[in-house]
C-alpha cells in the first residue's frame, strides 16, 4: 500500500487515543469514511469513525480493559461505539461483504484486510483512509474525484447499486450536500435501478430524503433525479416545480411542502414514509396554500394565525418566498408588523376573559364563541383591543343570543 504523507488534518483526541490504544496491543487502525472525505474538503466533520483489523470480541475486550465504556451499535455488522463524555466514535471491524438480501441486507466476514475493507464502500470519495503518521491512502481515486466535485461509485456501478439500493438516494444527498456531479456511469446505474427503493425500509428512505432537501444543492438535484425521488414517493412529481427549491429556508417543513406541492398525490406520498406525526400535520395544513393566490391583506394573514402555528406561517412563508417572491414580500412584511406590534390574532391577545363573560350569564360554549366573535372584530380592526371595548360588544353579543332564544 501507498500512503500519501502530503495530506494531514487535526484529528480528535478521543480517535488518538483509540488509535494508540489498538496499534500498542499490535493490531491495525485507520480514520475512514466521511471524516477522511470531509478533512480533504476542509470542512469541519460531523463524525469521525475508525476501522480496524481487530474482531468484535477482540475490540470488546481491549476497550474494557482501558475502561472505555463501550455501546452496541451493530455487532453484527461488526461496529462497536466508544464512549468519550458525550460523544461516542464508531469502530469497525475490516469487513467483506457478499450475498446482499433484498438489495441492502449483506452477509459479513470479519477476515478482511484494509484493501478489501475500503473496496466494498460505496463512493471513491468515502473509500479513503487517514493514519496521522502513515498519510493518506487512496486505492480508489477519491481525491480528485474531490478536487474534480465528481461522484463515482467503488468498482462497477450498477453492481454497487444492485447490491444496496439505498445508494441511490446516498448518491442523491451527497450531491446535494456538496454539489458534486455524478460521473455518467454512476448517473446511469442510480437512474437505471431507482425502482429497487421498494427494497428499502420507509425509514431509512425518508432520513435519506430529509439529508437530501436539506442540500444546499437540493433544486438542482431534485430536478435532474425527479424519477429517482418518483420512485422513493411512489407517486409522479412536476420537475419544473422543484427547481425553486434551494431558494428556500433552510427549514425541513419548508423543503418537504417544496418536493410535496410538485407531487400528484401528495400526503399519501408522505404518510407511507411514516414522518413524524408533527411534520405530518405541518404538511397536510400547509399544502392547500401551495394550491391558491392568497390576497395579501393584514387582515387574511392574521386570520390563518388563528389556525396556524408561527411556525407553520414561517414555513409556508419561506416556501412563497421561492414560488411567488412579490406576494411573499406583501405578507412577510405583515407577518413582520403583526409580530413587533404586537397585534392580536389569538384569543390569548384579547384584553377580556372568559371570568368577565360570566357576569353576563354566559356559560362555558357561549363563553368561548362570545370570545371569538370579540377576536374576529379586533382581527378584522373593526373594535380596538381593549377591555371596556370589548365588554360593551359582548353585552350586545349575549343580549342579541337570549333574543334569539326566544324567538
Amino acid at each position: 500500500m501507498l500512503w500519501d504523507q502530503n495530506h494531514h488534518f487535526s484529528l480528535p483526541p478521543p480517535i488518538l487515543r483509540l488509535l494508540e490504544v489498538l496499534e500498542t496491543n499490535g493490531f491495525e487502525a485507520v480514520v475512514v469514511g466521511g471524516c477522511v472525505r470531509d478533512g480533504l474538503l476542509g470542512l469541519k466533520p460531523k463524525d469521525c469513525d475508525l476501522a480496524t483489523n481487530a474482531t468484535p470480541e477482540e475490540l470488546a475486550s481491549l476497550l474494557k480493559a482501558h475502561k472505555i465504556p463501550t455501546i452496541p451499535l451493530g455487532l453484527a455488522f461488526g461496529t462497536l461505539g466508544a464512549r468519550f463524555g458525550k460523544r461516542v466514535f464508531e469502530i469497525t471491524t475490516y469487513r467483506e461483504e457478499s450475498g446482499y438480501v433484498n438489495h441492502r441486507h449483506p452477509q459479513v466476514r470479519f477476515n478482511a484486510t484494509l484493501e478489501t475493507d475500503l473496496k466494498r464502500r460505496d463512493f471513491t470519495i468515502n473509500a479513503l483512509a487517514y493514519h496521522p503518521t502513515k498519510g493518506l491512502l487512496d486505492l480508489h481515486g477519491g481525491v480528485k474525484d474531490l478536487r474534480l466535485k465528481r461522484l463515482r461509485f467503488v468498482g462497477v456501478a450498477i453492481d454497487r447499486v444492485f447490491e444496496d439500493a439505498l445508494r441511490i438516494l446516498r448518491a442523491l444527498r451527497f450531491a446535494s450536500v456538496l454539489g458534486f456531479k455524478l460521473e455518467p456511469l454512476s448517473a446511469q446505474a442510480v437512474l437505471k435501478h431507482a425502482p429497487l427503493l421498494q427494497h428499502i425500509s420507509k425509514e431509512r428512505v425518508f432520513a435519506e430524503l430529509c439529508k437530501i432537501l436539506m442540500g444546499a444543492h437540493a433544486g438542482a438535484v431534485c430536478v435532474a433525479y425527479a424519477s429517482v425521488l418518483e420512485c422513493a414517493l411512489n407517486t409522479p412529481l412536476k420537475p419544473t416545480l422543484l427547481a425553486p427549491l434551494s431558494q428556500t429556508p433552510l427549514n425541513l417543513t419548508t423543503r418537504f411542502l417544496g418536493l410535496l406541492a410538485a407531487s400528484k398525490d401528495p400526503l399519501n406520498a408522505l404518510a407511507m414514509l411514516k414522518p413524524p406525526k408533527k411534520l405530518l400535520k405541518n404538511i397536510e395544513k400547509l399544502l392547500p396554500y401551495t394550491r391558491q393566490s392568497p390576497p395579501t391583506c393584514k387582515i387574511w394573514l392574521k386570520q390563518q394565525m388563528q389556525t396556524l402555528s408561527l411556525s407553520q406561517v414561517r414555513a409556508w412563508l419561506g416556501w412563497l418566498k421561492a414560488y411567488d417572491r412579490d406576494q411573499w414580500q406583501s405578507l412577510h412584511a405583515h407577518f413582520k408588523r403583526i409580530g413587533t406590534q404586537k397585534e392580536v390574532y389569538t384569543l390569548s391577545f384579547l384584553a377580556i376573559k372568559g371570568e368577565t363573560l360570566k357576569g353576563l350569564g354566559l356559560h362555558r360554549a357561549q363563553i368561548g364563541a362570545c370570545l371569538q366573535a370579540c377576536l374576529n372584530e379586533v382581527v378584522q380592526e373593526k373594535l380596538e383591543n381593549n377591555a371596556p371595548t370589548l365588554l360593551e360588544f359582548a353585552k350586545v353579543w349575549a343580549k342579541n343570543l337570549r333574543e334569539n332564544a326566544l324567538k
